[in-house]
């Protein structure tokens, strides 16, 4: 057997024979443990965490990252400091349009932190920026998530036929993005659920209402 081949040069190694940590790396493990706080109901150094972590990914560039990283941290306030996670949430999201995914997650975590102050009208705006940001990008799951989440706020409100209008229409643009079988699939146990909360012909009554409504009137945004 032939000895070692001295043409090829040795490995480089560092301290430790353990290569650096990059700025990429160290954000990573900032996030996990953002979560392990969160898991273990210690928001305040969640929230730290998830900031540190957004500072090094913006430092390296990777504002997407860094901005969802800040948006974990504005959503671990939802439940612990929810006026702080609002003046988190218009800092980064407020009135400007970011486009595509980061409208998704700017209007759902939006919704979370306006339901937990109260104020209903909020969390319906938030949830139609989330479903056109969906429909930009074509996530037929975060749609999904906003149209239903805008149904049951709706029905918090009194609110039945607006409740019945956004499963209906989130029916119909669910149907153009993922086919009829599997919108009817993911709508119809939504829809059923509906009518078993108002009953039978309370719900017959908001469907004929929404149906007049509806012709009555130029067709809703999607």
């Amino acid at each position: 057997m032939s000895g070692p081949d001295d043409t090829i040069p040795p490995p480089i190694v560092h301290r430790g024979d353990v290569a650096p940590e990059q700025p990429n790396d160290v954000a990573r493990t900032l996030l996990a443990q953002a979560r392990q706080a969160l898991d273990a109901h210690d928001p305040e150094a969640a929230v730290q965490g998830f900031l540190r972590a957004a500072g090094l990914l913006s430092a390296q560039g990777l504002l997407a990252d860094a901005q969802a990283a800040r948006l974990l941290a504005a959503g671990a306030l939802v439940g612990h400091d929810p006026d702080r996670a609002e003046d988190l949430w218009s800092t980064l999201c407020g009135p400007v349009q970011l486009g595509g995914a980061a409208e998704v997650q700017c209007g759902l975590v939006g919704a979370r932190i306006a339901q937990a102050l109260g104020r209903s009208a909020d969390v319906l705006t938030r949830l139609a920026r989330a479903r056109a940001g969906a429909l930009a990008v074509r996530d037929p799951i975060a749609y999904l998530t906003a149209a239903s989440q805008a149904a049951a706020v709706h029905l918090q409100r009194g609110e039945a036929v607006a409740a019945y209008g956004q499963l209906a229409s989130a029916w119909v643009t669910l149907a153009d993005l993922v086919g009829r079988e599997t919108a009817a699939r993911w709508l119809r146990p939504l829809m059923l659920e509906l009518r078993a909360g108002l009953g039978e012909d309370a719900f017959d009554l908001v469907r004929r209402n929404h149906e007049a409504e509806r012709q009555a009137s130029p067709p809703p945004a999607p």
